[in-house]
C-alpha cells in the first residue's frame, strides 16, 4: 500500500509553507486563513480534515493560487485514492464510471435519434490518418453540436472506449487513469497521428499536461485546441460573420482552462465579441470560476451522490441568473450537460448555448440545439439506474482499463 501511494505523490511537500492561501481563496471552500493552514498540514500528516476531503471539488483552482507551486490538489487527490483503494466506491457511483457498462453516457447514446447514432459509428471507425479532432467523451453525448461547417474539414474519430481518463484523475483513481492513458498512448500510434485537434478543454490538459506528466505516458503529436483555430479563424475574415448576436453572455469557464492561464480564458470571451456579444461575468470567474456541478460529487465521500451534483449545479444556475444574461453560454459540452440537466429541477429563464451553436447563429447557420432533449434522457437515467442504488451499502471496486481499443 505504502509503495502505491508513493508511486502516485504529486504534490510538492518541500516547496510547501503552509500559508493557507489555497484553501482560503478557494471558490468552494473559503475557508478562513488559519483554518486553511490547519486544514492542509492535516492533509500532510495523513490526518482526517474538517473540510477539504469532504467539500474539495478537484477544480484545481488552489493549484492556480498556490503562491509556490505546490499543487494541493494533488495532495487531496492522493489521500482520496488512498481512500478508494482502502474503502472502494460506493454502488451509486457505478452509474458515472467512465468505462463501466451501463453508465450515464451509454445509456444516452443507446437513446440517441438515428442521425446521431450514425455520427457516433462513423467516429468509431478507426482508420490511419495524421490529423484528425478528437471529440472526447462528452461531445460523443451529443454528438449534434459538430453538425456545422465549422468542423468540415476534420476528419473526427473517437469512442467512449477511448476516453482520456479525466475524471478517474479529478477522483483520485489513479490507476485507471493511467491506464486509460495507456490505452489512448496505444491507439494514437496506430493511427499514426501527427496533429490532434482537441474541442475538450480537459482533453488539452490530460494530453499535454496530466498524462504526460504525471503518470510518464508518451504522445508524439501536437496538441492544439480548436478554439484557438476558430478564434484565429475568425480574426481573420476566414469565418464571415453575418449578423452579430447583439446578446449578452455569461460564460461558464471549463475547470481544465485555468491550467493553461488567462490567455486561453480570453479566448472564448474574445469570439463571443467578435460575433457581437457583450460578457457579464459571474460572481466566481475566469481563474476562481465555480465548476458546472459534476464535481459536486468527485469527492470520496460524496462520490456521485445525486444530491451533491444536484445542489453544486444550482448554485452555478443561481450564480448565472443574477448576471441577468439573455444567454448561459459555455464551451466545455460536459458544462452544457450538467447545466442543462440541473436546468430541469431549477429551471431558469436564460437559453443555454454552446459557444459552437453561437458561432453557427452568427455566420448564418442554424444549430440543433438538442441539449434539452440530452438532458432529459440523461436526467431518466439518473432517476431510473442510479437513484435507486443511494441507500446501497455494497461497495466495488473499478476494474482494470485493459489496453485494447
Amino acid at each position: 500500500m505504502v509503495a502505491e501511494q508513493n508511486q502516485y505523490s504529486f504534490f510538492n511537500e518541500e516547496a510547501c509553507t503552509r500559508c493557507g492561501e489555497c484553501f482560503s481563496r478557494c471558490p468552494v471552500m473559503k475557508l478562513p486563513l488559519e483554518e486553511s493552514k490547519r486544514e492542509i498540514q492535516r492533509l500532510i500528516d495523513g490526518e482526517k480534515t474538517k473540510h477539504v476531503l469532504e467539500k474539495c471539488e478537484s477544480c484545481f483552482a488552489c493549484n492556480y493560487f498556490c503562491p509556490n507551486g505546490c499543487f494541493p490538489t494533488e495532495l487531496v487527490l492522493q489521500r482520496w485514492y488512498e481512500e478508494y483503494k482502502a474503502k472502494g466506491l460506493p454502488e451509486r457511483a457505478r452509474w458515472f464510471i467512465a468505462h463501466g457498462k451501463p453508465n450515464f453516457r451509454t445509456y444516452a447514446l443507446d437513446r440517441l435519434p438515428e442521425d446521431e447514432k450514425r455520427t457516433v459509428e462513423s467516429w468509431s471507425k478507426f482508420k490511419k490518418s495524421e490529423t484528425i479532432l478528437y471529440p472526447g467523451c462528452n461531445v460523443i453525448t451529443i454528438p449534434s453540436l459538430t453538425y456545422t461547417s465549422l468542423l468540415k474539414e476534420y476528419t473526427i474519430m473517437g469512442s467512449l472506449n477511448l476516453c482520456c481518463g479525466e475524471t478517474y484523475y479529478r477522483t483520485g483513481m489513479f490507476d485507471q487513469a493511467k491506464q486509460a492513458g495507456l490505452r489512448l498512448e496505444k491507439w494514437f500510434k496506430w493511427i499514426g497521428a501527427k496533429k490532434v485537434v482537441m474541442l475538450c478543454t480537459a482533453g488539452c490538459n490530460m494530453f499535454t499536461n496530466v498524462l504526460p506528466k504525471r503518470f510518464g505516458i508518451k504522445f508524439d503529436f501536437e496538441v492544439v485546441p480548436f478554439y484557438r483555430i476558430l478564434l484565429d479563424r475568425l480574426e481573420k475574415g476566414e469565418i464571415k460573420v453575418k449578423e452579430k448576436l447583439n446578446k449578452t453572455v455569461t460564460l461558464q469557464d471549463s475547470c481544465y482552462g485555468r491550467a493553461f492561464g488567462d490567455e486561453y480564458l480570453d479566448i472564448p470571451r474574445r469570439i463571443l465579441e467578435i460575433i457581437g456579444t457583450k460578457v457579464v461575468e459571474m460572481e466566481c470567474a475566469r481563474d476562481c470560476a465555480l465548476c458546472c456541478g459534476i464535481s459536486g460529487g468527485f469527492s470520496f465521500p460524496r462520490s456521485y451522490h445525486p444530491w451533491t451534483l444536484t445542489m453544486a449545479t444550482i448554485r452555478r444556475l443561481r450564480q448565472a441568473a443574477k448576471t441577468h444574461a439573455d444567454i448561459l453560454g459555455v464551451y466545455c459540452a460536459g458544462c452544457l450537460q450538467m447545466l442543462s440537466v440541473g436546468k430541469k429541477v431549477w429551471p431558469i429563464r436564460m437559453p443555454i448555448y454552446h459557444l459552437l451553436e453561437l458561432v453557427q447563429m452568427a455566420i448564418g447557420e442554424k444549430p440543433e440545439h438538442r441539449c434539452s432533449q440530452r438532458a432529459g434522457t440523461i436526467f431518466k437515467g439518473v432517476i431510473l439506474h442510479q437513484f435507486p442504488k443511494t441507500l446501497s451499502r455494497k461497495r466495488f471496486w473499478v476494474e482494470e482499463i485493459k489496453p485494447e481499443f
